[in-house]
């Protein structure tokens, strides 16, 4: 069994409490590593992380006091994995500028801001990581979702922005771009469970949505420190969903 060399690394993780997040904060736990866990609902948080913390990633200064918090609580930082964000739907001629400035600080400032925070501790640490959460619509643009569509391909430019200008720094960072994976949205969508399998033997080869654990293990091999040369990448975990990457 790979040992991905987690056992007390300090992370800092973003939409913790649900999804994806939850998974991956999880899952870190079980490796032994220190997990500052940040979400809305911090009653969901997994058990076992060594701080959480109530947070709306929007608030301006809600990046700088994150990764204070991390440092404070966990010994320092090592690794960030920014999860927070949704799905927002409308069509572009709709969509007016108040719902722009939402969308584009949810799903991109948010993450440009705790990046930008987060850099000068990383730099510090033996093996700095950043693991960034775009989607496939960012890689294959959605119909009706001009704003998430942007704002995660965005997040693919970002990260291989940083990981142009952070190399020198020994710092690696990557973005997963998750495709249709199971949770609140998807389940509200398709709530009638014959719908909701019909609709993923049709859109995914696998024939199945995801589930969030599934996104977990790349996420802590991308974080790890036994990770050392791959960056710069985007990587679908869409079930073969999109044409290319």
């Amino acid at each position: 069994m790979l040992d991905l060399q987690l056992a007390d690394r300090r992370f800092l993780v973003t939409g913790a409490t649900r999804g994806l997040g939850r998974a991956i904060a999880a899952a870190l736990v079980a490796q032994g590593a220190k997990v500052a866990a940040f979400g809305r609902e911090i009653d969901l948080v997994p058990d076992g992380v060594s701080f959480a913390r109530a947070v709306d990633v929007m608030e301006p200064g809600a990046a700088a006091d994150m990764v204070a918090l991390t440092r404070e609580n966990v010994g320092g930082l090592d690794a960030v994995i920014a999860v927070a964000g949704r799905s927002m739907g409308g069509n572009f001629e709709d969509i007016d500028d108040q719902r722009w400035a939402e969308g584009l600080n949810l799903n991109l400032l948010s993450v440009i801001r705790l990046c930008r925070a987060a850099i000068p501790p990383l730099r510090e640490s033996t093996a700095g990581r950043i693991v960034l959460f775009g989607a496939v619509s960012g890689i294959e643009p959605r119909s009706s979702h001009a704003i998430s569509n942007i704002a995660k391909a965005g997040i693919h430019v970002l990260a291989k922005t940083l990981s142009r200008e952070l190399a020198d720094d020994g710092i690696l960072v990557n973005c997963i771009a998750p495709g249709r994976i199971r949770g609140g949205q998807l389940d509200r969508a398709f709530a009638d469970e014959a719908a909701r399998r019909a609709r993923a033997a049709e859109l995914v080869p696998l024939g199945r949505f995801g589930v969030p654990e599934e996104a977990a293990p790349l996420a802590l091999l991308l974080a790890s420190p036994t990770n050392t040369y791959i960056t710069g990448q985007t990587i679908a975990v869409d079930g073969g969903m999109t044409w290319r990457t």
